[in-house]
């Protein structure tokens, strides 16, 4: 009876650890969400909030961040982290994802895979900036891949598609994407302002 009550015990208090996990993000993961870096390095991206947007003629909520760039434009990780997982998939095409070890999952989706002149012919050398493999650490800001259009992207224009998990879970980040944009275009437009308030 004892150890009934045990197991009990245990997966009540499992159940609750992961049922308060917030769809929006509380108070208490700020301290990652504020250090982020845009995931695109080009001035010239452009995104919305579409957290929860239908998607697939209405079969399937939408659970990121679309952000469109020129195809080529450079993916950065958000902040430092070990690679978790490199793959592709019929849906996703090439997609990378970083584990930042604190229960925060980035997921880089859609990534390139043309060649000038041929489409679909580059692979995993036009999606990826070099060959990493799983528990390879990366730093914030270094250039991880390329954006595209692969998978169920082909017919659309290209574009990131970009997720963060907390414990698994996706989370609705916009506005800690909107503020790292923000500071992204201040200091690609103004950069000795920028460096100039860095300092102070």
């Amino acid at each position: 009876m004892r150890k009934s009550k045990k197991y009990i015990i245990i997966f009540l208090a499992t159940f609750l650890a992961f049922s308060v996990i917030p769809e929006k993000v509380e108070a208490r993961h700020l301290d990652f969400l504020d250090e982020i870096k845009f995931p695109v390095d080009n001035i010239k991206s452009h995104f919305y909030d579409d957290w929860k947007e239908r998607r697939g003629g209405g079969s399937r909520l939408h659970e990121g961040l679309d952000v469109r760039a020129p195809k080529g434009a450079k993916i950065v990780a958000v902040a430092e982290g070990i690679i978790n997982t490199v793959a592709f998939s019929e849906s996703s095409g090439y997609y990378i994802a970083i584990d930042h070890m604190n229960g925060w999952l980035s997921l880089y989706v859609h990534l390139n895979d043309d060649v000038i002149g041929d489409d679909n012919a580059g692979g995993s050398a036009a999606a990826f900036a070099k060959e990493y493999k799983r528990g390879d650490r990366v730093q914030r800001g270094e250039v991880i891949g390329f954006v595209g259009n692969s998978g169920n992207a082909e017919r659309t224009v290209p574009h990131l598609h970009f997720e963060l998990k907390y414990l698994g879970n996706s989370q609705d980040v916009y506005e800690y994407i909107l503020k790292a944009w923000n500071s992204y275009e201040k200091s690609k437009l103004f950069p000795k302002n920028t460096m100039s308030l860095l300092i102070y």
